[in-house]
């Protein structure tokens, strides 16, 4: 079973296109998460073959949270 996605095309287009690096970043783990299980642990910033800061890695994670993509208890983030 796979998670609803919470992000529209739309809206990954939209973040692609602005060519921010968290937002590319954040398009990119929405893709992905769209197809995971809910509680499925998020990779580690490696894993997207993207050069950033971990604060980068860190703002677009925020990001995805506040869209319901990813959740955090004090640890790893994961599929919300």
């Amino acid at each position: 079973m796979t998670t609803t996605q919470k992000v529209t095309d739309t809206q990954i287009r939209e973040w692609k296109a602005t060519g921010y690096p968290y937002k590319l970043i954040a398009a990119a783990i929405a893709e992905w998460a769209a197809d995971q299980e809910r509680g499925t642990v998020l990779p580690d910033d490696q894993f997207w073959g993207v050069e950033a800061s971990p604060s980068t890695f860190k703002r677009a994670k925020r990001l995805l949270v506040t869209q319901g993509v990813l959740e955090s208890n004090d640890g790893p983030f994961y599929v919300a």
